[in-house]
């Protein structure tokens, strides 16, 4: 038994290190740094730990941006009406969020809206 206890302890300790591991937006995203993009979805990969949308947007000097947006984990997005087919490669969607700290083309979705003005899902901080 004496044997078994420190075990025990340490199996106990390392359970609550994943806890630690995950970050708060606002270390990487400034809460201040409100941002609009407007582009085509060249991909969307809904999986674990957040979803990430690719977007192409042309600026209004014709130049071409690649930007990243980061949003919640599939299982808060499905929550919200999302799916793996929420987003398709091609369609137009304005993007809503919080831009990257370090300036650059990433940001953390709040809201997603197509042309017609539908909002994909429910805008994050809305309970459903």
């Amino acid at each position: 038994m004496r044997t078994l206890q420190p075990v025990l302890a340490i199996a106990v300790a390392l359970l609550g290190v994943p806890a630690f591991a995950h970050h708060s937006g606002a270390l990487f995203y400034d809460q201040e740094g409100r941002v609009t993009i407007t582009g085509s979805v060249t991909k969307f990969n809904f999986r674990n730990p957040h979803a990430i949308v690719e977007i192409l947007v042309t600026t209004e000097s014709g130049e071409q941006q690649r930007w990243t947006a980061e949003t919640a984990a599939p299982s808060a997005l499905r929550r919200r009406g999302w799916s793996q087919e929420s987003l398709v490669p091609g369609e137009t969607v304005t993007l809503d969020g919080f831009r990257a700290r370090d300036g650059s083309l990433l940001m953390r979705i709040t809201n997603v809206t197509r042309p017609d003005g539908t909002v994909v899902g429910v805008p994050r901080g809305v309970d459903n």
